[in-house]
C-alpha cells in the first residue's frame, strides 16, 4: 500500500497531463484572442477601454499562467 508521503512526493500523477496541456493550449488562443482585442480597440479610437482589457489581462489572465506553471513545476515529476 502507498503511503500518503509517498503518494504527496510523487506529484498529480501523469495521467493529469492531459488537462494542463488543453489547459496551457486554450490559454495560448485566449492570450491571442485578448491581444487582438486590445489592438482592435485600440485602432478604433476606444484607447481608454483598450487600456481597461490590458489590465485585466495583465491582472488575471498572466498572473493566472504563472501561477499555474509554478504548480505544475512543483507538482509534476
Amino acid at each position: 500500500m502507498i503511503s500518503l508521503k509517498q503518494f504527496l512526493n510523487e506529484g498529480i500523477p501523469n495521467y493529469f497531463r492531459g488537462y494542463f496541456d488543453n489547459i496551457n493550449n486554450n490559454l495560448d488562443r485566449l492570450d491571442k484572442n485578448v491581444k487582438q482585442l486590445i489592438k482592435d480597440l485600440g485602432k478604433d479610437g476606444l484607447k481608454k477601454e483598450s487600456l481597461e482589457i490590458a489590465s485585466l489581462y495583465k491582472k488575471h489572465i498572466i498572473e493566472f499562467k504563472v501561477k499555474l506553471k509554478d504548480f505544475e513545476r512543483k507538482n509534476r515529476d
